[in-house]
């Protein structure tokens, strides 16, 4: 238990301290040029700067996060060295600016205080409250609260921007029973009973071990010990609950005609010979009414609504930003074979 704690403890930190260089999918902006990008940056999103200082400090995050997971560091002078820079910290630096900017647009702010609660939440959560811990932890990964604050202050920015591209979605009552009616046949609960088996080669085997049971002989017992079907014998034989129609039919016959409580006589069916034993009476199928589904299917149909809200602004930002980025050269991320948006919020929503 101690060493999942730990696991977790490092889990959460390497998600927070390595500037979530994994965030960004694609790249930021088309333009490659490093015509008008000053000396002491590494690129200009649409006129804001990335300084190369600001690149140092997130290549010296992803070195502490790669060090804490036990992976390869990079150092200018390494194979890896470009593909990392070009294919990571650069379009996590650029899609981070654009996306700040859009949600400073937008009118999305992140406070202090907004920060403070999670990282209280992250210690009460992860080190049962002791912010010495948290603090050690945080050291012992070669990072510092600053940069966990930093990440999460871009985790709560996320949220903020999906709720607000979000908040004004609606899913009616109509739009609801209208996909209840449309797709009704996946309310559909077929007939199903709650069995047991026991599953042998032959007939005379299935036979004798029919005539212990009747002369007081365990199921159950009889089920572990010879019983073919390995799943359920370690269950003394129990299939639970099962539809009629998931069943192949010489088994499904005799299964839902036997009484409750009874055993069947030896059956044959395509896997050998069976036993079945009906542990409760045959559940007649029916249709869920949309009374019971509505709450699930709005939240469905809210869901898909949301993802297509911010799939919308991940594309828009992918257009805005394409050509109004510029790299230093040697920083410029590889050009894309097909057109892809933005990706650093979630394409669906997620709580706080």
């Amino acid at each position: 238990m101690t060493k999942f704690l730990r696991t977790r403890r490092h889990v959460l930190l390497l998600a927070c301290c390595a500037a979530l260089v994994g965030l960004a999918a694609g790249c930021g902006g088309g333009s490659s040029s490093s015509s008008g990008v000053p000396k002491d940056d590494v690129a200009l999103v649409d006129g804001q700067p990335i300084t190369y200082a600001q690149f140092q400090k997130a290549l010296a995050q992803y070195n502490a996060g790669a060090k804490a997971a036990h992976q390869p560091t990079v150092k200018k002078g390494d194979k890896n060295y470009d593909i990392t820079v070009q294919q990571k910290l650069m379009p996590y630096l650029v899609q981070r600016a654009e996306f700040e900017q859009q949600a400073k647009k937008l009118g999305v702010v992140v406070t202090k205080a907004d920060v403070d609660a999670q990282v209280k939440k992250i210690i009460d959560q992860y080190f049962n409250g002791d912010e010495k811990k948290f603090l050690a932890a945080v050291k012992k990964q070669g990072s510092t609260v600053a940069d966990v604050r930093q990440s999460i202050s871009l985790n709560v920015l996320q949220q903020k921007v999906t709720a607000k591209l979000t908040s004004g979605v609606k899913v009616t009552d109509a739009a609801a029973l209208a996909y209840y009616n449309k797709n009704k046949s996946q309310y559909k609960h077929p007939t199903s009973r709650d069995l047991s088996h026991i599953l042998v080669k032959s007939k005379a085997e299935a036979q004798k071990l029919y005539d212990q049971i009747a002369a007081g002989a365990s199921f159950a017992a009889l089920a572990k010990k010879n019983s073919i079907d390995k799943g359920s014998a370690v269950q003394g034989g129990k299939l639970g609950v099962q539809a009629a129609n998931a069943l192949v039919k010489p088994f499904s016959k005799v299964a839902f005609a036997i009484k409750t409580g009874t055993i069947s006589k030896p059956v044959k069916s395509q896997f050998g010979w069976h036993l079945i034993k009906a542990n409760g009476p045959v559940i007649p199928g029916y249709t869920s009414p949309f009374s019971k589904e509505k709450a699930a299917i709005v939240q469905q149909l809210k869901q898909a609504k949301d993802a297509d809200a911010t799939t919308a602004f991940q594309t828009k930002m992918g257009k805005f930003y394409a050509k109004k980025v510029k790299y230093q050269t040697g920083y410029a991320p590889p050009a894309p074979t097909t057109p892809t948006a933005t990706s650093v919020i979630p394409t669906t929503a997620t709580g706080g």
